[in-house]
């Protein structure tokens, strides 16, 4: 499998956009209502322990994806195992995320449109980015990035006069007990999603980083998630956000600056689409690498193609409506992604450690044969 660079500024830019991704779209701890931003700040101190160990595994063999430390570290047979389910979370959470962009597409722009329809346009699209490689996909979202930073703090200006400070009050209304569970939600979704960049930061050049990325990620889309989710709670209000199925979108239009400014929400359509793009790239990528890995290919592009219509297949039969995605996305997803997000980096460099430890146990000398 040939070898692809990624830059720091490239690896930066690709896991902002994916950690913004499907986060603009559905919006991130609502149910904490007038609190999120509390929520979203604890959910960061959260993550601090998780990027930590992704770093440490990383750092403990640069030049392996997560799929052959599996191996490294568990032996063959429990590696490819702990490999498939590495796997199998990337697949899935690849068409969760297509599934959440139609449904969105589908809502506001092309209610008469088949949902597998717009999902195959898009799936096309990423299938020949994916082929592109990793390094082609960084080096175009290292172009559309500022452009989607340009464009969140361009709208948020634009929503200046029609902010309600009010509802900021009360303040922890509601107790903390939402917090705590709406932290927990924006922990697993979208924070520690990025465990996924263990499949290919293999790949960042010589001269980067893990630790830097990881971090600046967190601090960079942390604040942004946290400034639209206010922005969002400033203009609406929680019994308006309570009723939208897509508030961050359907807050922007709101905005109308002297009736010649309007109708702005197209723009931020894009802006939502680029990210999610990118995020579907990165978990089909991380599938291919990991199915690759598996079946002892020398090139992941044998299965591009395959990989992304199954992926397109699951998300149209895995919800059957709206807001049975959104129960998932609010209520289970935070459980059925703990295990990847969290138990299976921590048991790999507990592993590690262990195995360490016995090695160096089994070189030492016997201090009773010495005297």
């Amino acid at each position: 499998m040939e070898k692809e660079l990624i830059t720091q500024k490239q690896g930066l830019a690709v896991m902002i956009m994916f950690t913004l991704g499907s986060t603009l779209v559905l919006g991130a701890g609502g149910t904490a209502k007038n609190d999120v931003w509390i929520a979203i700040l604890i959910s960061m101190l959260l993550e601090v322990p998780i990027i930590l160990i992704c770093c440490k595994i990383q750092k403990l063999y640069p030049a392996k994806n997560i799929y052959e430390i599996f191996e490294i570290v568990f032996g063959k047979v429990a590696g490819k195992l702990l490999s498939v389910l590495f796997t199998w979370y990337s697949f899935h959470l690849g068409s969760l995320v297509i599934r959440n962009f139609t449904e969105f597409i589908v809502s506001v722009s092309l209610p008469q449109t088949p949902q597998s329809i717009v999902g195959l346009f898009m799936v096309f699209l990423c299938i020949w980015a994916v082929k592109a490689g990793i390094e082609v996909i960084c080096r175009w979202t290292a172009i559309i990035f500022p452009i989607t930073i340009i464009v969140i703090l361009a709208v948020t200006f634009l929503f200046a006069p029609i902010l309600n400070f009010e509802n900021f009050k009360p303040i922890l209304f509601y107790g903390i007990k939402p917090v705590i569970d709406s932290a927990f939600s924006v922990f697993a979704f979208p924070l520690s999603e990025t465990v996924i960049f263990l499949a290919f930061f293999n790949q960042l050049n010589s001269k980067a980083s893990v630790y830097k990325v990881y971090f600046l990620n967190l601090l960079i889309s942390g604040l942004f998630i946290v400034l639209v989710s206010v922005r969002t709670l400033l203009s609406l209000g929680v019994p308006n956000i309570s009723i939208e199925f897509f508030p961050t979108y359907s807050s922007v239009r709101l905005v109308n600056i002297g009736d010649f400014l309007e109708r702005i929400e197209i723009t931020v359509a894009m802006v939502f689409l680029f990210a999610g793009f990118i995020k579907i790239n990165v978990c089909l990528y991380s599938s291919c690498i990991g199915v690759a890995n598996l079946f002892g290919l020398k090139n992941y592009r044998q299965v591009v193609g395959i990989l992304g219509l199954s992926m397109l297949l699951l998300s149209v039969i895995f919800y059957r409506n709206t807001s049975e995605m959104f129960d998932w996305a609010n209520n289970i997803y935070k459980y059925y992604a703990f295990p990847f997000e969290v138990i299976l980096p921590v048991i790999t460099l507990l592993f590690f450690e262990i195995k360490k430890f016995f090695i160096k146990r089994k070189r030492l000398p016997d201090p009773v044969e010495d005297s």
